[in-house]
């Protein structure tokens, strides 16, 4: 008898202790839910203070992995996140950085640089656009780029790749960019490198201005 009451108190106290350990499971998971959930209500809350702007903004979704340009929240542009380099610790690094200690889930892009592009003639219709005008035809010249980084504060940076062959625009200014990102690593920094297509990557060139809002999805 004594044996059966200390198997039945034993027994107890393992239900009791797998009991509180599924409660805590459950809790944890409710709680992480209502993180996401209060994440996403505030970008959709953020989102539509840009709309009422009815100014273009650039949106960084690390959910759908898409870089885009957007108007009154309709999507204007869109390629997807293709990382040069698959390191998860860089994107997280950039995201985090992104947001910050104060969440933030806006920044105003500080500035753009192209390192390396190349000139493209215009077409047959810019030509004749060019002399009817009387402007000079190089001037309507589109540079297809091979490299540029779009700046943001606190050392974010998201440097677009393609697989154009140019020449540098400025080897002198390449240069003090360089010197400033050796200057800046002590304090820090976070770089996302996406290739993208000539194309594509000449229009979040041109569509791109400092100034303009970029607004970030963080992952779910």
């Amino acid at each position: 008898m004594r044996l059966l009451v200390l198997t039945s108190a034993a027994l107890v106290g393992f239900m009791a202790l797998s009991c509180g350990k599924d409660q805590n499971d459950f809790k944890g998971a409710t709680d992480a839910k209502r993180s996401r959930d209060q994440q996403e209500y505030r970008v959709i809350l953020t989102e539509l203070v840009l709309i009422k702007t009815e100014k273009p903004y650039l949106a960084l979704d690390f959910n759908k992995k898409k870089v885009m340009l957007k108007l009154k929240g309709a999507v204007l542009w869109s390629y997807p996140m293709n990382f040069a380099v698959a390191d998860s610790s860089e994107i997280n690094e950039f995201w985090y950085r992104f947001i910050g200690d104060k969440n933030h889930l806006v920044r105003t892009l500080q500035k753009k640089y192209l390192f390396e592009g190349t000139k493209q003639t215009p077409d047959s219709v810019l030509a004749i656009v060019s002399r009817a005008l009387k402007v000079d035809p190089s001037l309507l010249q589109r540079v297809l780029p091979e490299r540029f980084q779009l700046r943001w504060p606190d050392g974010l940076f998201l440097e677009i790749q393609t697989d154009v062959s140019g020449e540098p625009i400025s080897k002198v200014s390449n240069a003090i960019v360089g010197i400033g990102k050796a200057v800046r690593l002590p304090f820090g920094e976070a770089t996302i490198t996406i290739k993208m297509d000539a194309v594509d990557a000449l229009t979040l060139y041109r569509a791109t201005a400092p100034g303009m809002p970029t607004l970030i999805y963080p992952p779910s």
